[in-house]
This record gives structure tokens, C-alpha cells and sequence, in this order.
């Protein structure tokens, strides 16, 4: 089995079992335990282009790859609404075992993407990295903060 099918396959499992964790000014909201975390330690599986169509404040269209929504079996390049969609990244991640899916938008996309660009400086790919993601506390919303996990490197070496 080649590398490119075993990413394949690793991006298929990731996104059939994750849940969407929920960004908060104080933290992340797993969705499962009742309680925010401020910072979690997690690998990054993988990341993908997003896009979300918002109608008063609540998605009404979404596309996970950033070409064809999922509700209206169109393509963005020629959807009328397209110019009013917000753009995204979806990166997708294990925290304890679990997969979950995190869509970034503006300063938290920025951050994510800044943060590939250093890692991929060091000569290091991002997937799979271990990674501490923070929550940095906004107001009324929470901008998403990356790093490496160093305790997570150093006891591997």
C-alpha cells in the first residue's frame, strides 16, 4: 500500500467518526463532557478548504471541501451566494483517541497557517505533528492559537 492511499484511508476514518468541536471566548466545547477546555494536546490528522454561508448567525449552507456544498449538490465556483460565504479551513484532529473536526475561520485560519508555515520550515510535515491548541479570548469569540507540543517531542526522543 502506497503512502498517498494510506492518507487517503486516514482522511476517510477521520471524517466518518469526528465530531465538531465548538470554539468559545473561554475555551473548547468537545461536545461530549459538559465542560470547556482552555488548551488540549492533539495530532493533526489533516486539513482541508472549507466554506459556511451564514443567514442570521446560523449556517445555512456548508462545504467541507471548498468546491460543491453538502445540502444543495452545487458547486461554489457557481453559486450567486458564494461572494457572501466565509471562508475556512477545516483541520482535522485526535485528542484522546477521539477524531474531531475544528473549521477556522479569519485570525484562526491566519494563525493555522502560519503555523504550517514554520513547521514546514523545519522540514516537517504538519500531519500528524503533535500540537497544543489554545483559545485566546476575544470578547464575544475565541481566535484559535497553535504550537508545537514540546512534552509531546521530547518524550518521543
Amino acid at each position: 500500500m502506497t503512502s498517498q492511499n494510506f492518507s487517503t484511508i486516514r482522511d476517510l476514518i477521520a471524517k466518518s467518526f469526528s465530531r465538531y468541536i465548538k470554539v468559545r471566548p473561554d475555551g473548547f466545547d468537545l461536545g461530549y463532557n459538559n465542560q470547556i477546555i482552555p488548551t488540549i494536546s492533539a495530532q493533526i490528522v489533516t486539513s482541508h478548504p472549507a466554506r459556511t454561508l451564514y443567514q442570521n448567525k446560523q449556517p445555512v449552507c456548508r462545504s467541507l471541501d471548498g468546491r460543491k456544498s453538502t445540502q444543495h449538490n452545487r458547486a461554489c465556483a457557481g453559486c450567486l451566494d458564494r461572494r457572501t460565504c466565509t471562508p475556512q479551513i477545516c483541520i482535522e484532529i485526535v485528542y484522546n483517541n477521539i477524531p474531531l473536526s475544528l473549521l477556522l475561520a479569519y485570525t484562526s485560519a491566519r494563525n493555522f497557517l502560519e503555523f504550517v508555515s514554520t513547521i514546514e520550515q523545519r522540514g516537517h510535515n504538519i500531519d500528524n505533528i503533535p500540537v497544543r491548541l489554545s483559545v485566546r479570548d476575544r470578547g464575544r469569540w475565541g481566535e484559535v492559537c497553535f504550537a508545537l507540543n514540546m512534552a509531546s517531542q521530547k518524550s518521543k526522543g
